[in-house]
Formats: structure tokens, C-alpha cells, sequence
């Protein structure tokens, strides 16, 4: 077997430490390597961070001053207060990122948007090393539903349109996120994230973008806006999808029309209202970025113990030889496919075995 594993904390996150040695960072084209550390950073997002650690912490004291008697103005305040100071406590996830010779720097967490900043240490290529900032996907809860269906498109700042869920969403967390990229530039700067993680990472990379901005490397990323709204990207964005992941394919785009065409087809009143309503307010959205495949493959190793044997990964590929793959997959799982090859785990390991075959 190729595979090199480390013991604790790096046995589920990076296994493959070889692909960590001298990682291309000072090129922004698409790198197999680059968009599995990025793969697995929006992977590693998902654990539970040092700021929301802190508030669980602080749980069952504030529930005791509850039963004896504070007032719930004051406990609120207390928790708001230990949250602005950055209170925080060690994490599984500064512990990953440190094996992996990755720094926590900061993490972001308000009203259901999440997100991480570490950096790269110095290399043997790099004196500055690189900024990773990833998002969080979707999780299970009233406040990332809401995100995801405010599907509806509004006047984005500076121009265009765009999912009016995604941009509150951002906007959660922006000016925190601004201020520390203020307070930690220098190196260049990578965006990343899996689902609803993968749209904020489109919009910060449109509202972020600066000169040291790298590339942004989304999994299984929705729609997030019109074209006019991307005009203004400047940044290398790799838009990686898995086989038949469903979420890379929501909201509907130029399908859209097709729908609404046909809708105004059926004779019965109301028709048109209705499409013209449809029209206004979701028609026009559009994805952006560079596509990257990742064709449907069993996990079975090849004859040097690489898995996923018969992965194709493919850069802009044909229409005709996508659609064939994702309809093909599709029929075969009874459309089971469109929520499974949307784990960014299969994401991950994919990239993985990909980026060992080349590397």
C-alpha cells in the first residue's frame, strides 16, 4: 500500500501526508493536490469549532443561573459577551489543522453561518505560506433550511443578482471576516466550501477579492447568481462537482426557461401569472468557474491500492458525455444518486486517490 497514515488526530483528516509536502501554493491554475486540501478543509469545517465549543461550555452554567434566578436579559449578555471576546477552547479541529502544519487563526460563527481561517506555515517554496478561508455547508436546522430556500434573486451590491438567502447568509459574518484578513495579510488567500459552503465561498470571493486573492475551489456548490453579478470576478474559481450531486444543479438555470415555456403552454387560467412571477423572481441564475468531473466510480483500488480505480476527472468536460454520465447514474440508483454523491467524504476521497495517481 501506498497510503501513509498518522496516528490520532490526523487518522480521518489528510491521511495521504505525502500529498502535503510542498504543496503548489504559489500558482493559482487548478492543482490535484491544492483541491484536496481544500476538499478536506471544507470537510473539516463541518467539526465543531473553537467559538462554538466555547458557548456549548458555558451551556450548562447559564442554564444553572437560569434556575437560580438571573435574569435572561443578563444571561444573554453574558453569552454574548464571552462570544465578542473570542473566548475559546482547544478543538479537534485546531489539532487536525496543527498536525497537518496548518495555524487556526480565527473562526466566524453567528446565526447559522460558519466559517474558518488558517494559515499554511512557511514552506520550502514560500516564505508567506497561504490563507484558507472555508465555509460551512449545510446542517441540519432551521436556520441553514431558511438559507437555502430564500431562493428568490435580489439587486446584489455593487451589481447584478443574486440568491437572497446566500447573501444574508455572507453578510453574517463579512465585516468579522474582513478585519481579519486585514489583520493577517500577506499571504495569498484560498476559498473553499462544500454545499451552502461552496455559494459563500463564491460571494466572499466576489467581495473579498483582493490582489493576493489564490483561487476558490467549491464541492457540490448551487447556483448563487445571475452574470452580471460574477462581471466582477477576477479570481481563478474551480467548480468541482461529483457525478451526479443534485445541490450543483439547484437553483434551476437556463432549465428554468424550458419550465416556465411550458407552463404558459397549459390552458387553464392563471398559467401565466404564475410563470411570469417564476420568471421575475428566480430566472437568470447561472453558475460560474472553471467545471471539474468527477465521474461515477466504485470504490475499488487499482494494482497500487489506490482507490476509486476507474475515476475520470475531467476539466470542462463535453455536454453531451457529462449528461450521459449523470443520467446513466441516475437511472441506475433510481435518482438515489443526486443526494449521495453529494458527501464531500466521497468528494475527498476521490480527489485524493486522483491526486496520488498523478502525483
Amino acid at each position: 500500500m501506498v497510503f501513509k497514515y498518522k496516528e490520532g488526530v490526523m487518522a480521518e483528516f489528510f491521511a495521504s501526508t505525502q500529498l502535503l509536502e510542498r504543496p503548489p501554493i504559489t500558482r493559482a491554475a487548478y492543482s490535484d493536490r491544492t483541491a484536496w486540501i481544500m476538499a478536506e478543509i471544507a470537510r473539516l469545517v463541518y467539526e465543531p469549532l473553537p467559538s462554538e465549543v466555547s458557548v456549548d461550555s458555558l451551556a450548562e452554567e447559564i442554564r444553572e443561573a437560569v434556575v437560580s434566578g438571573q435574569a435572561a436579559d443578563a444571561v444573554e449578555a453574558l453569552v454574548r459577551r464571552a462570544v465578542e471576546s473570542q473566548s475559546e477552547v482547544p478543538t479537534h479541529t485546531a489539532e487536525v489543522l496543527r498536525a497537518a502544519n496548518f495555524e487556526l487563526l480565527e473562526t466566524f460563527t453567528h446565526d447559522g453561518t460558519e466559517a474558518l481561517l488558517a494559515r499554511l506555515s512557511k514552506t520550502e517554496d514560500s516564505e508567506e505560506g497561504m490563507l484558507i478561508l472555508a465555509f460551512r455547508g449545510t446542517q441540519p436546522g432551521i436556520t441553514d433550511v431558511l438559507t437555502d430556500v430564500k431562493a428568490d434573486l435580489v439587486t446584489a451590491p455593487k451589481q447584478g443578482r443574486i440568491h437572497r438567502g446566500f447573501l444574508e447568509a455572507f453578510e453574517r459574518v463579512s465585516d468579522a471576516i474582513e478585519h481579519a484578513l486585514e489583520k493577517h495579510s500577506g499571504p495569498p488567500l484560498y476559498i473553499t466550501g462544500h454545499s451552502l459552503g461552496g455559494a459563500l465561498a463564491i460571494v466572499a470571493t466576489r467581495y473579498l477579492e483582493r490582489n493576493g486573492t489564490g483561487a476558490c475551489y467549491t464541492f457540490g456548490g448551487p447556483r448563487v447568481a445571475d452574470d452580471a453579478f460574477f462581471e466582477g470576478i477576477k479570481t481563478p474559481v474551480y467548480r468541482v462537482v461529483n457525478a451526479a450531486d443534485g445541490v450543483a444543479r439547484v437553483p434551476f438555470g437556463y432549465g428554468l426557461k424550458i419550465v416556465l415555456g411550458g407552463l404558459r403552454l397549459i390552458p387553464l387560467n392563471g398559467t401565466l401569472a404564475i410563470s411570469e412571477f417564476l420568471r421575475k423572481r428566480f430566472a437568470g441564475y447561472t453558475h460560474f468557474g472553471n467545471l471539474v468531473f468527477l465521474s461515477d466510480a466504485p470504490n475499488t483500488p487499482d494494482a497500487r491500492g489506490f482507490p476509486f480505480a476507474k475515476l475520470q476527472v475531467r476539466k470542462s468536460p463535453n455536454f453531451f458525455w457529462k449528461s450521459k454520465q449523470v443520467l446513466w447514474r441516475l437511472v441506475r440508483t433510481c435518482a438515489k444518486a443526486s443526494g449521495t454523491d453529494h458527501s464531500i467524504r466521497e468528494y475527498a476521497g476521490k480527489l485524493e486517490a486522483h491526486a496520488l495517481r498523478r502525483n
